[in-house]
């Protein structure tokens, strides 16, 4: 496709997520593929940790807007819709793709404001279970309602998120929303040396033992509390193994305080924010993951890419990461990859019990795991994937026309309006 036609991804905020890693890859992924990539972002919050570093890694450099956040500001948002329309009459291009439920809303009625042909809309996960009151769940989803009305396609990140959205939010019909599971770098992942010698873990190495990963934001969603709650019970039923907590956020201070006041320093460590991960799995023998609503969470694929096993609590797309059929003992559903449990911590210490007493297990679940992700979850099959939805999408509008086999992505733009070099500075308008 010729160079004139532009993509525009708009996320609220480039924090750590894989909502971020995917807008950075895919923004450099498309620049590559010769179309003009543009990537639109706000402020990373204090307290959360940023990937700029990753977008730079990537020479993809964001067009930032500094009154866009994640949170809810009516005078900012209103000034960042503004801006964004600006931006889009400016840069006019083929296709807009919204990433979260901030960006997602001002994204999508930017994209109406100034006649933006293709609309897409990404839900890495969603806001209607777990983040607010029942009366802003409601105003949330007859939002999404409404703006799904205008836009081309839905993105699901799994099977089951796709059920919830035509299903049971009833957010648009089936025939309006995809699934495109997540794509990452996931090399490093693949080529972990086992007991890496870099890894911030070496010096708290013992061979008997078994070291646990915990890996993401320190913020309610993520329930850091359960995984607390599970450290007491194995520090009381004295089991030789020890918590890694990779991250940060506004509930980290809260959780430090209770590891001192419940004496867990000898159970729990946390390392902060860590860019280098690949040494961190590989000197993990399992990972656990206690959130309360997700959509497909990286650190599982990064955690399987490292052959890694886990266990999870079974909210969202995370069942839809399972291999083989599961057999429930004890109240925890056993995979061939890893253990699904409910948000229990009684529960929750069965399941690290039962992969703590079996090491060969847990090799045997991590090599599974390993083959699931390895070509699933790849950036250039999500690349791929996404490039194909944009094509049919603009060539059921008749702004493209075909002229070639469909795989060959050979298309000629049509009935395009001008465009100019993009710009990449920061919007002070």
């Amino acid at each position: 496709m010729s160079r004139d036609v532009t993509i525009a991804r708009v996320i609220a905020r480039l924090n750590v997520g894989g909502p971020s890693i995917q807008a950075i890859l895919m923004t450099d992924a498309f620049a590559q593929r010769g179309y003009r990539a543009l990537l639109l972002t706000g402020e990373v919050a204090q307290g959360e940790a940023s990937m700029e570093y990753l977008a730079e890694a990537n020479n993809v450099k964001p067009i930032k807007l500094s009154t866009m956040s994640r949170k809810i500001a009516i005078g900012r948002d209103i000034a960042s819709l503004w801006r964004l329309i600006k931006i889009l009459r400016r840069e006019k291009p083929l296709v807009i793709h919204t990433h979260t439920a901030k960006a997602g809303t001002l994204g999508r009625l930017a994209a109406i404001a100034t006649r933006i042909p293709v609309r897409v809309h990404t839900f890495h996960g969603h806001v209607f279970d777990g983040y607010f009151s029942r009366p802003m769940t409601q105003l949330c989803l007859m939002i999404e309602r409404l703006l799904a009305r205008t836009t081309d396609r839905i993105v699901a990140i799994s099977e089951s998120q796709s059920k919830e959205l035509t299903g049971k939010y009833k957010i648009a019909r089936n025939d309006k929303v995809v699934t495109i599971p997540l794509g990452f770098n996931i090399d490093p992942f693949l080529n972990v040396e086992k007991n890496d010698p870099s890894s911030s873990l070496s010096e708290t190495i013992s061979t008997d033992t078994v070291r646990i990963g915990w890996i993401g934001r320190f913020t309610a969603i993520k329930a850091p509390e359960l995984l607390l709650d599970c450290a007491c019970l194995v520090r009381d039923a004295e089991l030789p193994a020890r918590f890694f907590v990779v991250g940060d956020g506004e509930l980290r201070s809260t959780c430090e305080r209770r590891i001192r006041e419940q004496r867990l320093e000898d159970v729990v460590k946390i390392l902060g924010w860590q860019r280098d991960l690949p040494p961190i799995y590989a000197n993990l023998d399992f990972v656990v993951s206690t959130s309360i609503n997700e959509g497909t969470p990286v650190n599982l694929l990064e955690s399987m890419a490292s052959a890694c096993p886990f266990v999870a609590t079974n909210v969202g797309g995370v069942s839809d990461l399972m291999v083989g059929d599961g057999k429930t003992i004890d109240g925890m559903t056993i995979f061939k990859n890893g253990i699904l449990v409910p948000r229990d911590a009684e529960v929750l210490l069965r399941a690290v019990q039962y992969l703590v007493e079996r090491p060969s297990l847990r090799k045997s679940m991590g090599l599974v795991g390993r083959e699931f992700v390895k070509d699933k979850f790849s950036y250039s099959r999500l690349a791929d994937d996404l490039e194909k939805l944009y094509l049919s999408i603009a060539e059921e509008k008749g702004y493209l026309v075909c002229s070639g086999d469909l795989h060959s992505y050979d298309r000629i733009p049509i009935n395009l309006p001008c465009v100019k070099t993009p710009s990449v500075s920061v919007d002070s308008d």
